[in-house]
């Protein structure tokens, strides 16, 4: 599937687009229920350590469990958004922290995030190799050489927190290009009540941005032209790594799932520091031994001195 002229200019000018029911419900089912076999131990050899799940009664017994973050006070960023240190974030998580502590009866409810499955799972790996998503990652990119970064599960589990502003660039110091491109599936309706996605269009225009400005960036304002992006299951976005995004907290006693894909042109330089590339290695996506011309190619050509 090609992009037509006007969603290549909406991205460029925006930041990100939305891509109705590319996804199919078959896939979707399919994707359903893959991931709950991953979740509860069912695939072998899928480490336990790419599985996040949260610190309540009826948790699933296998996943690495968090203690959940330290926070400090929230200071008002204008009248929907709060601040906390130099990150800013939609407003409303405090009313929920009560449901959020209480006992799950299904431990799905309890995995706040699942890393890798393309890499242990024939079903995801062919949805993140399958054209009608590619094919749109290189109308983007303009390029058929295309790496996967990485890919991971943000599950969103019932009263789950806000996510805060954010550019996925920030995160990735080693790439020598703020342009990646990810992908994100929504295997659940994503709506305002459960945490959708928000973004400020055209801030992949602002450039690089370090997380102690962030709160000077983010003014009332720049924070008054956001724009929620409610989707149903099915739906992909396409967003530049640039481009500032968040996520409200969920409101409601259901889990919010979305699976995102980090695209990169092969011909993006890798130039991480050899403590980086310990990390990296770390982190399982890695085909070949080191991150320099390890990462597993899509499509085209890799390229010497590459990711």
């Amino acid at each position: 599937m090609a992009l037509s002229a006007e969603q290549k200019n909406r991205f460029f000018q925006d930041g990100y687009i939305a891509v109705k029911k590319l996804i199919s419900p078959e896939e979707l089912a399919s994707l359903r229920q893959h991931y709950e076999d991953l979740v509860l131990g069912h695939v072998p050899n899928f480490p336990q350590r790419h599985v996040s799940v949260r610190d309540v009664q009826g948790h699933a017994e296998y996943g690495m469990v968090s203690q959940g973050r330290t926070l400090d006070a929230a200071v008002r960023q204008g009248p929907y958004h709060d601040r906390r240190g130099t990150q800013v974030y939609p407003r409303g998580e405090e009313d929920y922290d009560a449901q959020r502590r209480a006992p799950v009866k299904d431990p799905l409810d309890a995995v706040s995030k699942v890393n890798v499955p393309s890499r242990y799972d024939p079903v995801f790996a062919s949805v993140m190799r399958s054209p009608k998503i590619v094919d749109i990652v290189e109308d983007l990119f303009g390029s058929p050489n295309i790496k996967l970064y990485f890919d991971q599960i943000f599950a969103k589990p019932p009263f789950d927190r806000a996510n805060r502003y954010h550019q996925d660039s920030v995160f990735w110091p080693f790439f020598a290009s703020n342009f990646q491109v990810t992908a994100q599936v929504l295997l659940d309706d994503s709506t305002m009540e459960n945490g959708c996605i928000r973004f400020i269009p055209g801030s992949q225009n602002f450039g690089l941005v370090n997380w102690d400005h962030l709160p000077y960036m983010l003014t009332e304002d720049v924070l008054a032209a956001e724009v929620p992006v409610p989707l149903q299951a099915g739906d992909v976005t396409f967003h530049h790594s640039l481009s500032l995004h968040c996520s409200g907290p969920n409101m409601t006693p259901n889990r919010r799932r979305g699976w995102s894909m980090h695209y990169v042109s092969a011909e993006t330089r890798y130039i991480g520091t050899p403590e980086e590339g310990e990390h990296l290695k770390n982190l399982d996506i890695l085909e070949g031994p080191e991150p320099m011309n390890g990462w597993p190619l899509i499509r085209g050509h890799a390229f010497p001195g590459g990711v």
